[in-house]
């Protein structure tokens, strides 16, 4: 899977050849059909229709699938509502009256939530990676919890790479925190597992 942020940037550097392949060194990405239409669940129930670009490798001829980085592979749920649902844990909220309020069953948001408080490490260290890379100075205050460090980290991390793309993209773009709040490192403590 390859997360984007633009789908027309995504769809125009495919068509061009520019993205390089991940699985190998010399590959280029051509376009190669779609992958499967999907159904993903966002917030206030709404419902985006999704289907996947699918490219593959000119040399290693491997193929990928290309997904809005607000889009959590294998998932049903958009990056919006499970970010919805880690607010409402660092409120105090239990698993069950987050997945009420959400309209989620309570089992796929307790698997959220044990999730990603068991990669909290892993994300803050992501995430703080990405504040390096964007020559961030950003300094934050211990929360007190594990998850609350790694949310606190990956927040920065978003509104550094904000201030970063605001001149790119010239105006805010609909959608983009939820983009670069996956894109950053939350779809990468969801995507490992195959279940919630």
């Amino acid at each position: 899977m390859l997360l984007y942020l633009d789908p027309e940037r995504a769809e125009a550097d495919l068509t061009s050849r520019q993205l390089a392949c991940p699985s190998c060194t010399a590959g280029r990405l051509a376009p190669w059909a779609y992958a499967r239409a999907r159904v993903v669940s966002l917030l206030d129930g709404r419902r985006a229709r999704l289907t996947p670009r699918r490219a593959r490798c000119t040399t290693c001829r491997r193929t990928h699938v290309l997904l809005p980085s607000w889009c959590v592979p294998r998932r049903g749920h958009g990056v919006e509502v499970v970010a919805t649902a880690l607010a409402g844990r660092l409120r105090g909220s239990g698993h069950r009256g987050i997945a009420q309020q959400l309209g989620v069953p309570a089992g796929t948001v307790r698997g959220w939530l044990r999730r990603i408080d068991r990669g909290a490490d892993g994300l803050r260290a992501a995430a703080n990676g990405h504040l390096y890379q964007l020559g961030s100075t950003v300094r934050f205050e211990p929360t007190g919890s594990r998850l609350g460090d790694a949310l606190a980290a990956l927040t920065a991390a978003v509104r550094a790479a904000q201030d970063r793309l605001g001149g790119a993209l010239g105006v805010a773009r609909p959608g983009l925190v939820w983009a670069l709040l996956g894109r950053l490192g939350l779809i990468h403590s969801l995507a490992s597992a195959r279940a919630g």
